[in-house]
């Protein structure tokens, strides 16, 4: 190969390293790279949970444990980003929430302010 070759596949690489949102190969919702690490895998939900298995209201029991396995810091921020991108994966698999659902994560995230 040559020297352009090689610099147009190092600033390919780099380029690939300073991305911030990746998209989930399964979802094809778009997640800061902490909730996908890259376009290979699948995000946290795809990941940890089943759109045919898994309520909201089982999701939302998860938060505390999926805060734990983050090795994050900051309950209010991840229980905030969760909720959020809950809402996108939940709502591209049709696991919508029900009013009690609602009112719980409103409590989640009033809790946690």
């Amino acid at each position: 190969m040559n020297k352009i070759g090689l610099d147009m596949d190092s600033l390919f690489r780099a380029a690939v390293r300073l991305q911030t949102e990746v998209k989930c190969y399964n979802c094809k919702q778009i997640y800061e790279k902490k909730w996908c690490k890259d376009e290979k895998t699948p995000c946290l939900f795809c990941k940890s949970y089943l759109p045919m298995r898994d309520t909201y209201y089982s999701i939302l029991r998860d938060i505390e444990w999926q805060f734990i396995k983050s090795d994050e810091d900051n309950r209010h921020e991840f229980y905030n980003a969760f909720l959020d991108n809950l809402h996108k994966w939940s709502n591209y698999f049709f696991v919508l929430p029900s009013k009690t659902d609602k009112k719980y994560e409103e409590d989640l995230r009033r809790n946690y302010d």
